[in-house]
């Protein structure tokens, strides 16, 4: 045993794990086999990464009560869990066991997936707690325990066992019973106010989290997996976005089958930051289901622990950079029991804990399960052959990281990345705000506005940027383009200041970012005492309008706080005094869903008016449209000005993509 090393006493780390927890077992021949936390704990133990008697690391469960479940599930659903769940006995007549195989097929356990098994409501409802316990803690309920002061009580909790994502309200699902995720987050919406960020990085779709906060804005759920066309549950196309009020804040992220680490993290780092900027949440909870690995024989995708360890140091790094460092880690899917699972989660746990994962497996780690790999090899190769993997592993790993040349690359590797960078390309364009993606601009090869100062100032004196003062009956305001980031640094924003990144200090951020990026041109209108309180950004047109020449998209905000007083349309007019703005096209388009219609006191339609006339004072007109954003949304409006000495050729290559009828197919 390898010798136990003092904690970071800095990193405010849990760990949660009961014994009992393991009874959740379906059988030795089912995928889920609770072996692979066994293997989990010995391996933490072993490479001196965690002691389960250690008080400082480790954080107590209680089972979730019936009122608790039913904050996530159906009484009915309860009750025929806990009626399925009674030991077997050998005297029931015909009729009872009709009656079982009845409820049992109702509520999901019908098949082999996930069958009913004794006790299966006590262990479930013990798992669902150890979640709630966990989130509950870090939001500072009472749930999550009692700390001798605030500096004790826990920032990151790792629950292992959770992660049960697929179970429905009403039906288990995909080896689910009761989904932990859910319970934990409907209490810590309904004893605060907290918004909740649940990612999700297992292969399968997070059908069942997705389903459970479909139309509520307080959640966000994001999941990126591997496309449902080929696997369970078939669910977690790009268009699944949410409902009535939770439009927009479910987001998923389908990859293409054997997806490799460089697309992963090509996919998962630019989105995440974005996303996570827009929704700004209070608290993350991530489920790390590893079955995202190349040899997990359930799944076609093809990482290795390098994509596995990036998408964990990205989520450390977006809970301590928006959440004040709250983050609850759950563990989810994993069917390489013994060579994937154990090492995966304790790089996790490593991450959260702030310790340096060693290099090589302890050796009595090894010889105690490399055995129990060897006897489970046969199926999981099977496994992985009937997946369209060729079977590269001949030997148990012996490090934590993976030897790379056990890893060839895939013969389709071009193709899946080209796939997965349209799918990136079409979440961007229909769930993060213009404002947003501005900030975050995609690579490309060169600036389409790398001579936008020149082209938009020709003739007019050397200095690019122009100040005019408005007078408003608060006082003045200035006006200033092409706003440099010193000065955005030397300003503040006005508290009003929340459309797109929902807090003023992080659209202050946000206008930064915009104003250090070569593709975008900048105008704000601020006080004389430095609070801004508008701005307006000019970029060029994203993915969706591939190839369509000198189309630039405007994004415009005004703090709350000053509305009414005519400073959106002055602001707007400023903006777009151009001298060359006949040569270009500009559009924008009104997302009644997005933040900026949020505390206008006004019906989702009455904000399509208001977009409307503001844009129409500027000479921009409503167009109909196949963008889906508007087509799939009749509150939604796209409104454009063409300028009149755009080429008839460009114009007549807009008027055609307003309305195509194609699939969305940048060129990268």
């Amino acid at each position: 045993m390898a010798e136990q090393k003092s904690p970071n006493p800095n990193h405010r780390a849990r760990l949660i794990f009961d014994p009992q927890e393991l009874n959740y077992d379906f059988g030795e021949q089912h995928p889920l086999n609770p072996g692979r936390l066994r293997a989990l704990v010995d391996l933490l133990a072993c490479s001196g990464l965690w002691d389960v008697n250690d008080e400082r690391t480790r954080l107590g469960l209680r089972p979730a009560s019936i009122e608790q479940l039913s904050l996530a599930h159906d009484p009915a659903y309860i009750a025929a869990v806990q009626r399925l769940g009674e030991p077997d006995v050998a005297d029931r007549t015909p009729e009872e066991e009709e009656q079982r195989r009845e409820l049992a097929q109702r509520y999901g356990f019908g098949d082999s997936d996930t069958p009913p098994v004794p006790g299966m409501h006590e262990v479930s409802a013990m798992i669902a707690g150890g979640s709630l316990v966990a989130l509950s803690a870090v939001m500072g309920l009472p749930e999550g325990g009692t700390f001798a002061s605030e500096e004790e009580r826990p920032l990151h909790v790792f629950h292992p066992q959770g992660g049960l994502h697929h179970a429905w309200s009403d039906r288990a699902s995909g080896f689910c019973i009761y989904n932990d995720a859910a319970v934990a987050i409907a209490h810590v919406l309904r004893a605060s106010e907290a918004k909740i960020l649940y990612i999700d990085f297992d292969a399968h779709h997070g059908d069942g989290v997705q389903r459970a906060f479909y139309d509520d804005p307080r959640v966000m759920t994001i999941s990126i997996h591997e496309t449902g066309r080929y696997l369970f549950p078939g669910s977690g196309d790009v268009l699944e976005m949410g409902n009535g009020s939770g439009r927009g804040y479910s987001i998923n992220v389908p990859l293409e089958p054997f997806t490799e680490d460089d697309s992963y993290i090509e996919t998962m780092d630019p989105l995440l930051s974005q996303l996570v900027t827009a929704f700004a949440p209070d608290v993350i909870v991530s489920e790390h289901g590893c079955d995202t690995h190349a040899w997990d024989p359930l799944t076609h995708l093809n990482l290795t622990m390098r994509g596995i360890g990036a998408q964990m140091k990205l989520a450390h790094q977006l809970a301590h950079t928006y959440c004040d460092g709250r983050w609850v880690a759950l563990g989810g899917g994993g069917y390489a029991l013994y060579s994937v699972v154990p090492r995966a989660w304790s790089r996790l746990w490593a991450e959260m804990s702030e310790q340096e994962l060693p290099e090589q497996l302890p050796q009595e780690w090894i010889e105690r399960w490399q055995p129990l790999w060897q006897a489970a090899l046969e199926r999981e190769q099977q496994g992985q052959q009937i997946m369209g993997k060729q079977p590269t592993q001949e030997e148990f790993p012996t490090t934590f990281n993976d030897r790379p040349e056990l890893f060839p690359p895939q013969p389709r590797r071009w193709e899946i990345n080209h796939i997965n960078r349209q799918t990136v390309g079409l979440v961007r364009h229909l769930l993060i705000p213009s404002s947003i993606r501005q900030a975050f601009p995609i690579a490309r090869h060169r600036s389409p506005l790398s001579d936008l100062f020149d082209l938009l100032h020709l003739n007019r004196s050397s200095t690019p940027s122009r100040i005019r003062t408005l007078q408003t009956m608060r006082g003045p305001v200035l006006l200033r383009d092409f706003s440099p980031p010193s000065l955005i640094e030397r300003l503040r924003p006005d508290h009003g200041l929340s459309s797109f990144a929902r807090l003023p200090e992080r659209e202050h951020q946000l206008l930064l970012d915009i104003a250090r990026s070569p593709d975008c041109a900048l105008t704000v209108a601020h006080t004389p005492a430095g609070e801004i309180i508008g701005q307006v950004t000019i970029a060029p047109a994203d993915e969706w309008w591939e190839g369509v020449e000198n189309l630039y998209e405007v994004a415009i905000e005004v703090s709350s706080d000053w509305r009414g007083l005519g400073i959106a349309r002055e602001i707007l007019a400023f903006a777009l005094e151009l001298d060359a703005k006949e040569d270009m096209i500009f559009f924008a388009i009104g997302l009644s869903w997005h933040w900026d219609a949020e505390g206008l006191g006004i019906s989702t339609f009455r904000y399509r008016e208001l977009i409307k006339h503001l844009f129409g004072t500027q000479g921009f007109v409503e167009y109909a449209t196949t963008e889906p954003n508007v087509s799939m949304e009749p509150a939604n409006v796209l409104v454009a000005r063409i300028g009149d000495r755009v080429d008839p050729r460009v114009s007549k290559q807009f008027l055609n993509r307003l309305i195509r009828s194609t699939a969305f197919t940048p060129h990268w």
